[in-house]
């Protein structure tokens, strides 16, 4: 028995390690596999630009959080000014949007939400960038967001007249069927 409780507490540590060094590389969003990120010990006054390289698999409907936190029971000492998704391209840029926001003039510690509303986006590499500032309190200030992806498949599309046509007539068919079963 306490054998297994070792390798248990061992393999824990590992996949732990494991999921630490996943959030180093770059982050694969597939629809089996929301993609995680975030900042911790943030404690500084001027403002920075976070990057992380993100890869769609597949094209799809992307939605995101993200959210600022503070470390035991304080409240977050950090303004994030904006939040979006950039393709390869330069060119094509989605942004968050601020869903619960402090007054930072009337004080240094608020949480912050924001959000990514479902938005069709092409397979690909993107950047994530997160642009935040530390308002340098006592306590060191993180935060962390999540995205997942929604394939866009053939499914979803509106089904052509002739498919309809067909399943109809197999319908009335089979109803048929069970007309007849049931007067004999």
């Amino acid at each position: 028995m306490r054998n297994k409780k070792t390798m248990n507490v061992a393999l824990a540590g590992l996949l732990l390690a494991a999921a630490g060094q996943a959030m180093a590389g770059p982050i694969t969003l597939s629809a089996s596999a929301p993609a995680q990120f975030g900042k911790d010990n943030i404690k500084f006054t001027a403002q920075t630009q976070d990057s992380y390289s993100l890869h769609l698999e597949q094209a799809g409907l992307v939605s995101g959080t993200l959210q600022t936190l503070g470390t035991g029971t304080a409240l977050p000492s950090i303004d994030i000014s904006s939040a979006y998704l950039l393709k390869s391209d330069g060119v094509t840029r989605v942004d968050f949007t601020e869903s619960k926001a402090g007054n930072w003039n009337s004080g240094l510690n608020w949480v912050e939400q924001w959000s990514l509303a479902p938005v069709s986006l092409s397979a690909g590499d993107w950047t994530l960038v997160v642009v935040e500032q530390g308002w340098g309190s006592k306590h060191y200030s993180a935060y962390q967001g999540g995205l997942s992806l929604v394939p866009i498949s053939n499914s979803n599309k509106v089904p052509e007249p002739q498919m309809a046509v067909l399943s109809l007539t197999a319908l009335a068919a089979m109803g048929l069927v069970l007309r007849k079963r049931r007067k004999a």
